[in-house]
Parts: structure tokens; C-alpha cells; sequence
């Protein structure tokens, strides 16, 4: 579960970033450089105005980047863009041995160099730092975790990878559990995604996508499992304007299926099952490989540098049923 709850922090980031630089638009007249900050009066008091009259993410720190024609788009002309995210979730998982609170603080860094080879497309790097404390019974969890994500957008085009490492610490009623309590894991994550803009600022963005887990006895010792996931879905929402903020809800769905798996609680750390002393131990992998995830999501631009989101998610697969809600902060310049 703090897997997935990791995964979706950075999906949720790089929207943000890829919905920033996809809503750069070409200038007008042709030949003609335009700042992304200038906004026509009728812009102004038309929420739903076309997005070739419209570019609704000038306030996240674009002002800066110069757009430009099909006719200008050689040579690339870099910009910098920086973002500062702070974000806590809460999630709840159910399954037929019980259910496990988590709280989740993350903390990232994610900086984007518009201009890689042409002048649109752009280049982001975005570093995670993750803690999660979760509840089973009698039994507390924490898992620290850090992550690095690269992700190329061109266009509508954008695909992202992630590698992520964690590390689990088991204690039961105060004791601090025997170290074959403790573990640890390797994640791997690619994804691929289109974004189609239509009119009145609805989009639509199908993503395709695999992640690759590994885990471990504590501190990367012997592998115990491993599995790997294939996952398709899409996104899509609007934009709006309320007293004078930006408002952009989004909704999105995913299918995912696991498709190779090896050792014990195979998918993805999930199916603990008590062991002595109220401990969870890993539980036999589970044939129930197909699952789905779905989610909500407001995002609030208030001001020039700063926006923030809440999401609501729900994520079934193996068995195992994660419900929960997602906030977050972002600030950028």
C-alpha cells in the first residue's frame, strides 16, 4: 500500500508539471513572440474560452517562458522551472485478514528544463522523500522511502520513469520486532501517456504503463519476491473559472493486472497475515491478479506561484481493497 500511496504522489506531481507546459500555447500572429502571462481582456471573463485563445497555466511560473510559432521552433531557447510539494494522504486497507491504517508525509523537489530540442518540449527530474506510518492490530509499520523520477514532454506526449527504494520497520506493543520482521523493497515504474485537448479546455489523456517490484528481507538482504504489473487507463477533466481563481477537476481510471510474480505476498507486499506475537509475515502470493484504481481530483490555482489539490482514490486488486485521500501543496518559480 505504501507503494501505491508513493506512485501516486509522483503521478499527481507530474500532471501538474506536464499540464504546465502542455498549456503553453503558440502565439498569434505568426512570427510574433508572446510571453505566456498575457492574457486578453476576454480571456479574462471567459472560463471556457477556446485553449488557441487560452493559455489557463500561465499563473504556475510560466511567465518566464517564451512561447513560440511552428515557424520559430528551432533553435531551442531553455527555460528553468522550479517546484516545491508537500503532501499528505491518508489510506485505509481492507482485506479478508483485517485492515491497516497508513499516514503518509512526502516532500518533493522537482525542477523542468523547457528547451531540450526544440523550444516546447521539456525535460523533469523530480526527487521524493517519503514516510509512512501505518497500523495492523497491535503491530505499527513505518517505512521511509526516496525516490527519482525523469520524464520527457513533447507536445501532447509525455512518458516518465521512477525507480523508488523503501525500507520497513516492524514493532509490536512497544517490543521492536525479530529483524526477519523487517524488510525492504525496489520499484520500478514507466509510463506513457497522450494528451488530447478539445474544445471548452476538456482534455483527455489515455496512459499506458508497467511497474516491476522487488522485495527483500531488511536492508536489502535475501529477495523474497517479485512481480511485475502492466496498467492502462486514462484521464480527462476541465477547466473553470471561480471568483477568480483557476479551478481544474479531473477524474481518472486504470485497469491494472499483475503479470508475473514469484515467492511469497508476491503482490506488491500486500497479503500480511499474523504471525507469533500478533507480527505480520507474508502470506502466499494471491491468484487474484486483476484489479483497477479510480480517482477525483481538484486542483486550485490561487495565485501566480502557488496552487494545491485534493484527491480522492480507491484501488482494488489481489484480493485487497485501498480507499483513501490524497492533499497537497504546490509552489513554484
Amino acid at each position: 500500500m505504501q507503494q501505491l500511496v508513493v506512485n501516486n504522489v509522483i503521478e499527481n506531481i507530474l500532471q501538474n508539471v506536464r499540464d504546465q507546459i502542455q498549456g503553453r500555447k503558440l502565439a498569434r500572429p505568426p512570427g510574433v513572440m508572446r510571453f505566456s502571462a498575457e492574457v486578453d481582456e476576454f480571456d479574462n471573463h471567459n472560463p471556457f474560452g477556446s485553449r488557441e485563445s487560452d493559455d489557463p497555466f500561465h499563473a504556475l511560473g510560466y511567465a518566464k517562458s517564451p512561447i513560440y510559432t511552428k515557424a520559430a521552433a528551432a533553435p531551442a531557447i531553455p527555460a528553468w522551472i522550479y517546484g516545491i510539494n508537500v503532501i499528505g494522504s491518508y489510506d485505509r486497507s481492507n482485506s479478508t485478514v483485517g485492515s491497516i491504517d497508513t499516514y503518509t508525509a512526502v516532500g518533493a523537489f522537482d525542477v523542468t528544463k523547457i528547451g531540450i530540442f526544440t523550444a516546447t518540449d521539456a525535460l523533469t527530474f523530480v526527487a521524493t522523500g517519503t514516510h509512512s506510518w501505518s497500523h495492523y492490530f497491535g503491530t505499527d509499520i513505518t517505512t521511509p522511502s526516496g525516490s527519482g523520477t525523469l520524464a520527457y514532454t513533447n507536445g501532447g506526449f509525455s512518458a516518465d520513469f521512477t525507480a523508488s527504494a523503501s525500507w520497513s520497520r516492524v514493532s509490536s506493543i512497544g517490543i521492536v520486532a525479530p529483524g526477519g520482521s523487517d524488510s525492504s523493497s525496489m520499484s520500478y515504474t514507466g509510463n506513457a501517456q497522450y494528451k488530447f485537448d478539445f474544445p471548452y479546455t476538456v482534455f483527455f489523456e489515455p496512459t499506458v504503463g508497467v511497474t516491476y517490484t522487488e522485495n527483500y528481507t531488511a536492508n536489502f538482504g535475501a529477495k523474497t519476491s517479485d512481480s511485475t504489473e502492466v496498467h492502462g487507463g486514462a484521464r480527462m477533466g476541465f477547466e473553470t473559472k471561480w471568483i477568480g481563481y483557476t479551478i481544474q477537476p479531473s477524474w481518472s481510471v486504470v485497469a491494472m493486472k499483475i503479470v508475473d510474480q514469484s515467492g511469497v505476498g508476491a503482490v506488491g507486499g500486500i497479503g500480511l497475515v499474523p504471525g507469533a506475537g500478533g507480527i505480520p509475515v507474508p502470506a502466499a502470493a494471491s491468484t487474484q491478479t486483476l484489479g483497477g484504481r479510480a480517482s477525483a481530483k481538484v486542483n486550485v490555482i490561487w495565485t501566480q506561484a502557488f496552487s494545491s489539490y485534493l484527491e480522492a482514490h480507491a484501488t482494488e486488486i489481489a484480493g485487497t481493497t485501498t480507499a483513501g485521500a490524497q492533499a497537497g501543496l504546490r509552489y513554484t518559480w
